[in-house]
């Protein structure tokens, strides 16, 4: 006997275990105000997919016709995953970085150091994803396009502007990385909030 009927609950349950690459990317989602939980939320469910393997051919994101078809498939999407991993990232490492310093900020010295180094360490795994992610546009671009496309227009979309080098996280991020030297070098050269200047 049943204590409870599955129309009492506001979620359908799963009917099988998440296993597969396609199972963990169906789970991430873009929220209009990102937030640490978000953004970390984000990042493990697209890790987990990055290391699972793909999903029969039949339950695939687009229609397979065939082998060759297969390989660029997945050499699309973890492309896709890559570059989503590079967003997040960033976007993680933004939670914690500070763009302008002021003449006052030298109160706040050791905090915004602490956040500094943080930041660095996510805009470098950013870095490392979006250099990953090229390679993987790399070998999609071994296949035609116009025999083996696929229905995923916004990743064949993302595979073009990479290749075409309009999609430049590597740019930005490098700009990030030496504004963060060029103000902790800034903070280091401010004197106390406090100090007075001598009468002459």
């Amino acid at each position: 006997m049943a204590l409870c009927d599955s129309g009492d609950f506001k979620f359908k349950p799963l009917d099988r275990r998440l296993k597969y690459v396609e199972d963990f990317f169906r789970l991430y989602n873009e929220w209009l105000y990102q937030d640490l939980d978000n953004v970390s939320r984000n990042i493990y469910f697209l890790e987990l997919a990055w290391v699972l393997p793909f999903d029969h051919p039949i339950r695939a994101l687009t229609p397979i016709s065939n082998e060759t078809h297969w390989q660029r498939y997945k050499y699309l999407v973890k492309m896709h995953i890559a570059v989503l991993l590079t967003k997040n990232y960033l976007d993680f490492g933004k939670q914690f970085y500070k763009e302008n310093i002021y003449f006052y900020s030298k109160e706040y010295e050791k905090e915004l150091l602490e956040g500094y180094d943080i930041a660095e360490t996510y805009f470098k795994s950013a870095l490392g994803w979006f250099r990953i992610a090229k390679q993987y546009a790399n070998l999609v671009s071994k296949y035609d396009p116009y025999i083996y496309g696929t229905t995923l227009y916004h990743m064949e979309d993302e595979y073009k502007k990479i290749i075409n080098g309009e999609l430049y996280y590597d740019v930005t991020i490098n700009r990030l990385l030496n504004k963060i030297k060029e103000n902790r070098n800034k903070l280091k050269s401010l004197r106390d909030f406090y100090w007075v200047e001598p009468i002459p």
